[in-house]
């Protein structure tokens, strides 16, 4: 079995949502709950029955971290079902490729990832709604319909900078997040225990050295002034290409150092890694 296979991909997919279904669900309801209860103490703070789109970017920012940390989160437990004894020798005993088990993990988590914040936002949200309508007197002032879509599209903010700009500020963007996802893909498969955890230290620790050498070179990435006479300008830093460069080809090293590391699975393996130097 050298050629990828369409069916028995299909299969282990199957296989992948049956083990992690109970868990995913588990993750879901918990999740509504955090939303209904992270939109009322926004809401809270602001002390106001005014509508929701009046603190759009807030809920905007509240909205994007939430998406984020769901998505690494659960690519981070890409194998913690395998953590168990019985799941890992099904998984490694099912009839496909390393590299159709390894995609069908990878989609199964990232997939489900999104799927879950999104329907638990839209749910949790729907419930704040419904709980400040009978509680509180509101109208139906839902961040889902239309804030929410009106913010993905980026309306009015796209059209003040130069076609340029927005082009590297968009490669800039998703190379980064591309990155971001494999850069927890190889901690998720690395890591048996804590992998979010030790992946994220070694994010901040990045991103820390990165600020620090930015703040003591005066370096910028992207940013607009003014200049009398001219009008406004857009400049792009030489590290904004360097840093899109750098996410575009550790994303293809991190994807190919994380199949590397699943090729190697075994049934019985060290404590906190999947992954044995010393062979």
């Amino acid at each position: 079995m050298n050629s990828f296979d369409i069916n028995r991909f299909g299969k282990a997919l199957r296989w992948v949502i049956s083990v992690n279904f109970r868990s995913s669900l588990m993750w879901a309801l918990g999740l509504m709950l955090g939303v209904f209860l992270g939109e009322m103490m926004i809401l809270g703070i602001f002390r106001s029955t005014e509508p929701v789109g009046t603190h759009t970017g807030s809920l905007a920012a509240f909205f994007v971290v939430y998406i984020i940390i769901g998505v690494v989160v659960g690519i981070c437990n890409l194998f913690v079902e395998l953590d168990k004894k019985p799941n890992r020798q099904a998984f490694l005993m099912l009839p496909a490729t390393n590299l159709e088990k390894f995609l069908a993990a990878t989609i199964f988590s990232t997939v489900c990832g999104i799927l879950t914040m999104y329907l638990s936002f839209i749910v949790g949200d729907t419930l704040r709604v419904v709980f400040r309508g009978l509680f509180y007197g509101d109208s139906w002032n839902s961040f889902i319909f239309p804030e929410l879509f009106k913010m993905m599209t980026f309306d009015g903010i796209s059209s003040y900078h130069s076609l340029g700009y927005r082009l590297i500020s968009l490669a800039f963007l998703v190379s980064g997040l591309v990155w971001l996802h494999s850069f927890y893909t190889l901690g998720g498969t690395l890591f048996r225990k804590y992998a979010f955890v030790i992946s994220s230290l070694v994010l901040v620790a990045g991103f820390t050295m990165l600020v620090w050498f930015s703040k003591n070179h005066e370096i910028n990435m992207f940013c607009t002034y003014y200049v009398e006479g001219v009008g406004m300008v857009e400049k792009v830093g030489t590290i904004a290409y360097i840093l899109t460069a750098f996410f575009a080809v550790f994303s293809v090293v991190n994807y190919w150092a994380s199949f590397r590391i699943f090729k190697r699975f075994e049934l019985i393996t060290n404590k906190w890694m999947n992954y044995d130097f010393y062979k």
